[in-house]
């Protein structure tokens, strides 16, 4: 593990974050199995940030099935449980080819807050979160947002770090400014103006 300076936030090795998995013991003809194992990339004074599995797919649909929540998030709408399966092999592939993507967030009993992370945008990064709607208001966002702009600038600073949130979801704008991003102008998602933020 790497300390960070501040001692409400924590790193963990990325080798560790891309390989995950454990020994289970030998299978029939000497061969080891490896079952899934969840590793842990950053932590915060109430949030933890680690890999999916496959088996988080019905955690993950209680997000993405609320239309309040998915309002601004992906296709505007609520989502399949096939749609979220199909999300998480997607997220498992993404961390497994370039070492980010968006990462499940849970509380510090383990249950799940949200996802969050780093997707591809323009010859960047761009920063992308959702927090689950009944823990909306208690600041969650704010602290997420701002580990991963110090994780971002640890393990990536030569690249820039974008993010874009809707006109109608001004928090979203507050929580990126508190983080230290500036606006940017304006990009287009399905056809909205988006307001642009930039990472200075």
């Amino acid at each position: 593990m790497i300390a960070d300076p501040s001692p409400l936030l924590a790193f963990f090795d990325a080798n560790e974050a891309q390989h995950p998995g454990r020994c289970c013991g030998p299978a029939r003809g000497g061969r080891t199995l490896t079952a899934p194992a969840r590793s842990t990339v950053l932590e915060t004074a109430r949030l933890v940030v680690t890999t999916w599995l496959r088996t988080d797919v019905d955690d993950l649909l209680t997000v993405h099935s609320d239309p309040e929540t998915m309002l601004h998030v992906r296709h505007g709408r609520p989502e399949t449980r096939s749609e979220v399966a199909d999300l998480i092999d997607s997220y498992l592939a993404e961390h497994d080819r370039t070492g980010v993507t968006r990462w499940r967030i849970a509380d510090r009993e383990g249950q799940l807050v949200g996802r969050a992370g780093f997707g591809p945008f323009d010859q960047g990064r761009g920063l992308n979160y959702t927090i689950r709607r009944e823990l909306w208001g208690r600041g969650l966002a704010t602290e997420l947002a701002a580990a991963l702009v110090t994780w971002h600038r640890r393990y990536a600073p030569g690249l820039t770090l974008w993010a874009y949130v809707s006109p109608e979801n001004p928090a979203s704008a507050r929580v990126l400014e508190k983080a230290g991003f500036e606006p940017a102008g304006t990009v287009d998602h399905d056809g909205e103006c988006c307001p642009l933020f930039r990472l200075p």
